[in-house]
């Protein structure tokens, strides 16, 4: 199974960037707790896990730029070559950044299945004492998330968007409680399959998070909720994963709880940020009102030439006309564009700090997107005025939206709307791909006619399927790709 190959470099690293000093003992594949001794290593077995999360091939750059650079929202520059075969339908499965993704996202999936293997045998064996127990389980139920988010990002990207009729069409390569060893022939479960088991690994997370309990939990984050897999941003991705399977009541629960846990309504009566914060949070390393699940960086710790910051600054990748003509003239969200070096407009959302242009936060999940989740599950129900409620805590960022009642005031517009909203409010952070086919839109993409998004979906990289270990292609996938007007 080519994905192994990854994991023992992929250890290393994981305790290579924890302040621990720990035995650098390769890892057995046959024993899932060899190289776990004590909490420390759990500690930097997470670290590792968070390391490729963050990492550019992952949620660092790649798996946020796919979103956009392949949905309409950004463009990749001629110039410099950067995202300009993904944002121009160029790519083959032999595409540098598809890979990365790939790899990226069963990285962190394998390490975050060893580490939670190894926490789980101290903890039945002994081998660490009671009261280090919370902040064990604290670990675990870390790991157990951002498995779960990993594989949300990799079904969404090499699979096709959840339907009954795409439920028994091919997903990814499932890890449960035990890593393949490398030899293992494999294959790829189904759509329905996929999401069974980031739903049992969401569960998982939140039953270790209930075994941690507050005290174990701002043990093992030192209470920084946001630049951590908490039980907030948890929530949020469980109402990301239940949309998806179009749940819309438990999406709505779980929307809900993330903003009670970050002290938020979400709805028409929140007024935090304000509009002069939420402009410049974007400049702030500090969590923000907005912040769920944040990547942080530092001057010290950022993805200078591989960052976004470099890919929409001296890369020169900058927003599609089709993105930037859903921002009214009123609208505070275009204080976040400016002219880019080289022609075209770009986003401001990554220009760095004052003593950093390559160093930005990278939101994963944020309020705002919780709100939007609740506006578009009341609308569905047929509660007009609770979709305009929730609609209105973003919308009001267009000053010529003044009230709830000014926003539309029918399911199918509400929803049309809310699709335009999101583009509006998640450009440049990798929103649009999954959101559009997962809402059914059609397209519109500077150059190209438009765009049936849904019956596309990226191949599987042409290395992991030339490995021989028995991973199939995404057959015809080049044949939906969009044409040029």
């Amino acid at each position: 199974m080519k994905i192994i190959k990854f994991l023992t470099i992929g250890l290393v690293l994981a305790f290579g960037f924890s302040a621990c000093s720990l035995d650098s003992t390769n890892y057995d594949d046959s024993d899932s707790g060899s190289a776990f001794t004590n909490l420390r290593s759990v500690q930097s077995g997470t670290t590792g896990v968070y390391y490729w999360t963050g990492h550019y091939a992952f949620l660092g750059n790649y798996a946020v730029s796919l979103g956009d650079f392949c949905a309409g929202v950004s463009a990749g520059s001629s110039s410099s070559g950067h995202f300009y075969a993904l944002s121009s339908f160029a790519f083959s499965d032999t595409q540098a950044e598809l890979s990365n993704v790939w790899n990226a996202g069963y990285k962190i999936i394998t390490n975050a299945t060893r580490t939670i293997n190894g926490a789980n045998h101290l903890i039945e064996s002994g081998a660490i004492v009671e009261s280090e127990h919370p902040e064990a389980y604290a670990y675990i139920g870390q790991c157990y998330a951002l498995k779960a988010l990993a594989a949300y990002y990799l079904v969404n990207y090499y699979a096709l968007p959840y339907s009954s009729a795409n439920a028994s069409t091919p997903g990814i390569l499932l890890v449960d409680e035990e890593v393949p060893s490398a030899d293992q022939q494999v294959s790829r479960a189904t759509v329905q399959q996929t999401y069974d088991q980031i739903v049992k690994d969401i569960t998982s997370a939140e039953n270790a998070f209930d075994l941690a309990g507050t005290a174990g939990i701002n043990a093992a984050t030192g209470g920084e909720n946001a630049f951590y897999m908490t039980p907030m941003g948890l929530a949020g991705l469980k109402a990301r994963v239940y949309m998806a399977l179009g749940q819309y009541e438990i999406a709505e629960e779980a929307a809900k709880e993330a903003l009670d846990l970050k002290g938020a309504t979400g709805d028409a009566s929140d007024n935090v940020p304000s509009d002069a914060d939420y402009l410049t949070m974007w400049t702030s390393l500090n969590e923000s009102d907005e912040d769920l699940f944040t990547v942080k960086k530092s001057s010290e710790d950022n993805l200078s030439a591989n960052a976004l910051n470099t890919l929409y600054g001296s890369y020169y990748c900058t927003l599609q006309n089709a993105a930037l003509n859903m921002l009214g003239n009123k609208d505070i969200r275009r204080d976040l564009t400016h002219a880019g070096d080289k022609g075209g407009t770009t986003t401001a959302k990554y220009d760095g700090i004052a003593t950093s242009a390559t160093t930005s936060n990278i939101p994963v999940m944020r309020k705002s997107e919780m709100s939007l989740i609740i506006a578009e599950c009341e609308a569905r129900a047929g509660h007009i005025t609770q979709a305009q409620n929730y609609l209105f805590y973003t919308a009001k960022r267009d000053k010529s939206i003044t009230a709830p009642t000014d926003l539309p005031s029918t399911t199918a517009e509400l929803l049309e709307f809310i699709s335009e909203e999101r583009i509006r409010e998640f450009m440049g952070e990798g929103h649009r791909f999954i959101d559009a086919r997962r809402m059914g839109d059609i397209v519109t993409m500077d150059g190209f006619n438009p765009w049936d998004i849904q019956k596309f979906v990226f191949p599987i990289p042409a290395g992991e399927i030339n490995s021989g270990f028995g991973t199939t292609q995404n057959e015809g996938w080049s044949g939906n790709m969009p044409t040029r007007n």
